[in-house]
């Protein structure tokens, strides 16, 4: 995402990159599960990750702090996570999968857990078994009890076949819209 700069340059623009998320991050409120609008912060988790989608893939100069921040705030949600791990499909694998890698590198602790395990699903399906695992690793340090990286640890030792993933996504994801979106998708 643009020329390389040397490693300390790089490495003080990353902690001002981090500053700068973290204090997006902290003026985004998780979902009030008790209040009126629960729907309405989905919905707009998932337009937020559809953005960082779009952006991503074709103006990633473009992919701002807040913009980050809102998704990674929502990725916190179940909907949206799932809203998120079903947007792979065999024509945006490599992109999606460049785009959660790229995201958990940039996830400040707290915040790694769900966007690691979008990815270890991603990679598991591209055949890339390791790296699943090294994420779900990073899902564990982030939150032990992640309900889905245990569930996902699962399924990979049993070496659930990586095209099941795609059957699965088929038969969720429209379910998942319908339930943030409704008939206006």
């Amino acid at each position: 995402m643009g020329e390389k700069l040397p490693p300390l340059l790089w490495q003080s623009t990353a902690m001002t990159n981090n500053l700068l998320l973290e204090d997006q991050l902290s003026k985004i409120t998780a979902i009030n599960y008790e209040g009126d609008e629960v729907l309405k912060q989905q919905r707009l988790g998932a337009v937020a990750v559809n953005e960082l989608v779009a952006r991503f893939t074709t103006t990633p100069e473009k992919i701002d702090d807040e913009l980050v921040a809102v998704v990674l705030v929502r990725l916190k949600d179940l909907q949206v996570r799932d809203y998120a791990m079903g947007l792979t499909n065999n024509e945006n694998i490599d992109q999606l999968f460049n785009l959660w890698h790229w995201l958990i590198g940039v996830a400040p602790i707290g915040h790694i857990a769900p966007v690691a395990c979008i990815f270890a699903a991603c990679a598991y399906e591209s055949g890339e078994a390791d790296l699943a695992n090294k994420a779900l690793d990073k899902a564990f340090i982030d939150e032990a009890n992640y309900p889905l990286a245990i569930l996902l640890r699962r399924v990979f030792f049993a070496n659930w076949p990586a095209e099941h993933f795609a059957a699965m996504r088929a038969q969720l994801h429209p379910k998942i819209c319908a339930q943030l979106f409704g008939s206006s998708i």
